[in-house]
This record gives structure tokens, C-alpha cells and sequence, in this order.
């Protein structure tokens, strides 16, 4: 059994190697936006949905003006941070006019900027959507969304009838929803809902093959991801963040990149920027090379990184392999 495990972790090692080394087509362009959010002075009073809308889309403006720079650099997915289109600290009423019904793409394919009128008060989606089309690229993009439910038929429904989501959407490159993580490990979130069970979200792309979703906060716990790495053997992640830098241990940049090198995966990381409140540090990490932004300079503006990356997803273009032949990262047992 000791030699059989040997030789898959040579035989995976190899294929990995081999699928690296000089081919073009083994590269990706990924990119990351630090955003500098543009924060509702007063979440804990509630807006009309106009005033709430309009509030977004000054940060929505600024999006649209980074997809078109990582789009002409090349870019094949984007990331954006956590909290960065509406920002924090809201209550569970007053983020009320801040959500949207996100669908399920499982069960649902929709191209919010090719039929806006699919379904209602869906602003946020379209233009995200519109984002994704227009560039021709991935956009992975986080916002609060509301899903009915009934109490007769779950009895974990909250008693106004609504699971609030703090979610990560993802769009392909023809603008449609991929993808729709909610995240399962909360902070102090008080405007938003554990979701009733675990789900691992991933979704695949045409570029690279598959990617797993997870949020912030996510990373400190197994599940997700954990489950995602080892049990699912994802390779690719996207990773939305508003993360508070606490030393010495806890620096977004440090822990990103920790995680990356100690799991052999790639982690693409976009946090918000909000630097009186601690809150800095974005990057593209592979197990190898990593390219970041950290600055606590207050008056600094948001950051775009664009780095060329290794596809790690072997099975989306070697052929005559399985599952059972490619073993998972050497360094995996640092996250169990």
C-alpha cells in the first residue's frame, strides 16, 4: 500500500510537471481588484431601493471600469472583493432594499444582460452580467441575496420568511450565472443567515477546467474548504474577501498565501480596501509564485493584478486519466 501510494504521488507529480513545462496553452490570465469601497455612512438606517441602487453603482461604476482594464490585459477571469458593491455593517432590515433574489444556476440558465426582464429588481445582476458579456471574461463578484422559504415546509426559516445571503455570484464570459455560492461561516454578519446545510460550489471554465468558491472567513474552517481540496481535489479557487488584518498570525497576504503553498492550489484573492479599519491585501497565489498588493496607506486607491498562472486542473487537457491516478497535493495534510 506504501508502494502503491509512492508511485501515485510520482505519477501524479510527473503529469503535473509535464502538463506545466513551455506549453502555452497550460497558461491562464487571472486577475484580482482591491477595492476601495465606497461605504453607506448610515447601514443601520434603511434606504429606499432608488437610494440603495444608487449607492451601488458607484461602486458598480468603478467595476466597470476595471473589467475593461484586466479585459485588455488579456484577462480570462476576474475577481472582486467581498462587501464591495454595498459594504458592512448593516442590520438585517437595513440591508433589505440592498437584495436581490439570486437564482439557482443549477437549476436555472440565465443571462441576466441578454433577458433583463427574466426576473425583477434584478439591477445588480444585469450589470454584473453585462460586465462578463461585454469583456469576454469570468467575474466572480459578491452581494446580498434573499431567498423565500416557509416555515411549514423548514423549520429553519427565519420568521420573516427570507434567508439573507451574504453570496458570491460568479458569470461566465457570455454574461451567464455560473455559479452562486452563500457563504457558511459568518462574521458578525448580523444582516445575514448561516445557510441550513453545507454546500460546495464549483464551476468550470473553458480556459483553465474547474474552480471551487468560498468567502473570507471560509478559509479558517474545514467546510468548505477543506472538502473542496481534499475530498473534491479542486485546484483552482476563488476567494472574495473583506478581511481585518489581525497580526501576527492573521494578515490577509500572510494567510493567503500560507494556505496556497500548504495546499498546492491556486487562490485568487480580492479583498476590499479599507485601510482605517485595517482592512488590505489581495494577490494571485500559486503554489510557486505569487503576486500581491498590501499597503496601509489610507489615502492609496484600489489595485488591479493581472498575473499569467498555471492551469492546475490536469484532467481538463491531459488525456487516459482518472481520478484514481492523480493523487491530491503533497502538502494537503496541512490543512486537515
Amino acid at each position: 500500500m506504501a508502494s502503491y501510494g509512492l508511485s501515485a504521488a510520482i505519477l501524479g507529480a510527473c503529469v503535473l510537471a509535464i502538463h506545466l513545462i513551455g506549453a502555452e496553452e497550460t497558461l491562464y490570465v487571472a486577475a484580482v481588484y482591491e477595492h476601495r469601497v465606497i461605504l453607506n455612512p448610515r447601514p443601520g438606517v434603511p434606504l429606499r431601493r432608488r437610494a440603495a441602487l444608487e449607492h451601488m453603482e458607484k461602486n458598480l461604476h468603478a467595476f466597470a471600469e476595471q473589467a475593461a482594464l484586466a479585459a485588455l490585459q488579456g484577462a480570462h477571469i476576474l475577481v472582486f472583493p467581498e462587501d464591495a458593491i454595498h459594504g458592512f455593517n448593516y442590520t438585517r432590515a437595513s440591508v433589505a432594499s440592498y437584495l436581490e433574489t439570486v437564482p439557482d444556476p443549477e437549476e436555472v440558465t440565465w443571462s441576466p444582460c441578454a433577458d433583463p426582464g427574466r426576473f425583477s429588481n434584478t439591477e445588480v445582476l444585469r450589470r454584473l452580467s453585462c460586465m462578463a458579456r461585454k469583456n469576454r471574461l469570468f467575474l466572480v463578484a459578491n452581494m446580498p441575496d434573499r431567498q423565500p422559504c416557509s416555515r411549514a415546509s423548514d423549520p429553519l426559516c427565519p420568521p420573516d420568511g427570507q434567508y439573507q445571503f451574504n453570496t458570491d455570484v460568479v458569470f461566465s464570459d457570455n454574461g451567464t450565472l455560473v455559479a452562486r455560492y452563500h457563504k457558511q461561516n459568518l462574521y458578525f454578519e448580523a444582516a445575514f443567515d448561516t445557510p441550513p446545510r453545507n454546500k460546495y460550489v464549483t464551476f468550470t471554465t473553458p480556459f483553465a477546467g474547474r474552480f471551487g468558491v468560498f468567502t473570507c472567513f471560509d478559509i479558517l474552517f474545514r467546510e468548505p474548504a477543506v472538502t473542496l481540496v481534499r475530498d473534491m481535489g479542486v485546484r483552482q479557487l476563488v476567494y472574495p474577501t473583506a478581511w481585518m488584518n489581525q497580526l501576527p498570525l492573521l494578515a490577509a497576504v500572510q494567510f493567503q498565501r500560507s494556505f496556497s503553498y500548504s495546499a498546492g492550489v491556486t487562490l485568487l484573492a480580492a479583498n476590499v480596501r479599507a485601510a482605517a479599519l485595517g482592512m488590505t491585501g489581495s494577490g494571485i497565489f500559486t503554489p510557486w509564485e505569487a503576486v500581491y498588493h498590501h499597503d496601509s496607506t489610507e489615502g492609496e486607491q484600489g489595485r488591479l493584478l493581472v498575473s499569467r498562472v498555471p492551469v492546475l486542473d490536469p484532467l481538463a487537457e491531459v488525456k487516459g486519466l482518472t481520478n484514481d491516478l492523480l493523487p491530491p497535493p503533497p502538502r494537503l495534510l496541512a490543512l486537515i
